[in-house]
C-alpha cells in the first residue's frame, strides 16, 4: 500500500446541490424514475429523479458530457459530449453500463462529426448515428454558389463498422423545397433531423428544418413517405393544422400510431406546443389524429422538447425552450388530467425526458468506493490514489468521489468523506 500523509483542516464546504425544482401537481404518476439531463450556467446534471421525486443519482459535469442522457434500447445508458464544431476531443456519444462505467464512445465515420438528438442501437446490438453535413448544391434560383445543410444517418455494426449511409441529398430533390427556403441566407437549412426511430425495414426521421417526417428504407435508401412539410403524401383527419410544425421526438407506439412532440414554433404565427398521436394508413397514406395534447398555459416551444408514451397511456413530456422558463416536465393521463408537472429554475435547460425502471447494479452511496456499503479509511485511501493517478473520469467516480458536486475530484472531497467518516 502507498505511504502518504494528508493534512486537513476541517471546515465547512460549499456544496452543489441538484438544482431546486418545483412540484406544482403530483397526482397519480406512472411508478417509474425519471432520466434527464440538465443545462444550467456552466454546468450539465446527469440525474435520475425516483419515485419520490427525489434525486435519485446524479453527477455533475464541467465538460458538456450528458446530452440526450436515456436508457438506450441495449440496456445501457447512451449520453452525448457536445463540442463546438472542430474542437479536440470531438464531441461522441457514450455509452454506460449498470456499473456506472463508460464502456464504449462512438463515433460517425468518414470525417462526419456525430449529432446529439439521438441515437439508437439496432435489434443487432449495432447503432444509428446522424450527422449534418454541408454541401455545395447549385440552386438555379439564386445567382451564387449555395451551400446547404444536409443530413447523415450512419447505421453500425456492434464492432464500429459502418454498414449503411443515407445522405438525404441522394433521395430527395433540393428543387422539390425551393418555395420553403430563404434563398437569401448564406447557408440553406434544409434538413435538421432531431429523432431516429427503427421502423422495421425502415428508419422514421424528423426533420424539423422542413416540418415534416420522412420514412426511407432502411436497406436501399428510398424514399418510403412523408408526413407533413411542403412535400406532405398523407390526407390528415380530424387535424386542423394539417401535421407538425417545427417539430422533435417522432415515435411509432406500441399500437402502430405515431406520436410528436410538436414544437408549434416559427414564423409569424407561432402557435401552442403540443403532443399529437396519429393514426397512420401507409396503404392509403392517410393520418388520422385521435389523440393531442397543448399545455393548459399555452406554451410555445422555442426549441428541444420530447414525449413518450408510458405502459399506463400516460404521456411524459418536456417542453423544451419556453420563454421564461426553465425546463418543465409534465406526465397527462390520456384523458388530460396532469398528474405530474416539475418546474425547474430559469435558466435551466433540457432536451429529452424519459421514464424507465432501469437500475444500477451497484450501490449508490456516495463515498463508497470499494462498495462494501460503509464509507471508511479504505474509501479515503482508494479515493487519494485515484486523485494522484490523473485517469480520465468515469461517473463511477464522480458519483462516488466528487461528494460536494462541484464537477471537480480534489481534496475538497476528500475533506467531505473525512467529515462523513468522523460523523457517523
Amino acid at each position: 500500500m502507498n505511504r502518504f500523509f494528508i493534512i486537513i483542516i476541517l471546515f465547512s464546504i460549499s456544496y452543489m446541490s441538484y438544482l431546486d425544482f418545483e412540484i406544482t401537481v403530483n397526482e397519480n404518476p406512472y411508478n417509474q424514475d425519471i432520466f434527464v439531463s440538465h443545462r444550467y450556467e456552466d454546468y450539465q446534471y446527469l440525474s435520475i429523479i425516483d419515485t419520490a421525486l427525489s434525486p435519485k443519482w446524479y453527477v455533475v459535469l464541467d465538460d458538456n458530457k450528458g446530452w440526450d442522457f436515456k436508457v438506450n434500447n441495449n440496456n445501457h445508458l447512451s449520453y452525448y459530449r457536445k463540442q463546438p464544431e472542430g474542437a479536440t476531443p470531438t464531441s461522441s456519444w457514450y455509452i454506460m453500463n449498470s456499473h456506472m462505467q463508460e464502456v464504449d464512445t462512438l463515433d460517425c465515420a468518414n470525417g462526419y462529426m456525430a449529432d446529439y438528438h439521438d441515437i439508437q442501437y439496432t435489434e443487432d446490438d449495432g447503432y444509428i448515428l446522424m450527422a449534418y453535413a454541408k454541401q455545395v448544391i447549385d440552386i438555379p434560383e439564386t445567382v451564387s454558389v449555395d451551400t446547404v445543410n444536409v443530413l447523415i444517418i450512419q447505421e453500425f455494426d456492434q464492432n464500429h463498422n459502418l454498414l449503411f449511409e443515407w445522405n438525404n441529398s441522394d433521395h430527395m430533390n433540393i428543387q422539390d423545397y425551393v418555395p420553403s427556403f430563404n434563398l437569401n441566407t448564406p447557408h440553406i437549412n434544409w434538413t435538421h433531423g432531431n429523432s431516429i426511430e427503427i421502423d422495421g425495414d425502415g428508419l422514421i426521421i424528423s426533420n424539423r428544418a422542413m416540418s415534416e417526417v420522412i420514412k426511407y428504407n432502411r436497406y436501399n435508401g428510398s424514399l418510403v413517405w412523408t408526413l407533413g412539410g411542403p412535400l406532405n403524401d398523407f390526407t390528415f383527419i380530424n387535424d386542423p393544422l394539417n401535421g407538425p410544425h417545427k417539430q422533435h421526438d417522432a415515435r411509432r407506439l406500441e399500437n402502430g400510431n405515431l406520436m410528436i412532440f410538436d414544437n408549434g414554433h416559427g414564423g409569424n404565427n407561432p402557435r401552442p406546443a403540443r403532443v399529437s398521436e396519429y393514426e397512420i394508413d401507409e396503404q392509403n397514406l392517410i393520418a388520422t389524429l385521435i389523440w393531442e395534447y397543448s399545455h393548459p398555459e399555452g406554451y410555445v416551444s422555442q426549441n428541444q422538447g420530447s414525449s413518450q408514451r408510458l405502459e399506463n397511456g400516460n404521456t411524459l413530456i418536456s417542453w423544451g425552450g419556453v420563454a421564461g422558463h426553465g425546463s418543465i416536465i409534465t406526465e397527462v393521463s390520456y384523458n388530460k388530467d396532469i398528474q405530474l408537472e416539475l418546474r425547474y429554475p430559469l435558466g435551466a435547460a433540457t432536451y429529452k425526458v424519459r421514464k424507465s425502471d432501469w437500475d444500477f447494479d451497484i450501490n449508490l452511496i456516495e463515498g463508497d468506493l470499494n462498495l462494501d456499503g460503509v464509507i471508511d479509511i479504505l474509501d479515503l485511501i482508494s479515493s487519494v490514489n485515484y486523485i494522484l493517478s490523473n485517469n480520465e473520469h468515469a461517473p463511477f467516480y464522480y458519483h462516488k468521489i466528487d461528494i460536494n458536486k462541484d464537477s471537480n475530484i480534489d481534496v475538497l472531497d476528500l475533506v467531505e468523506m473525512i467529515n462523513i467518516i468522523i460523523s457517523s
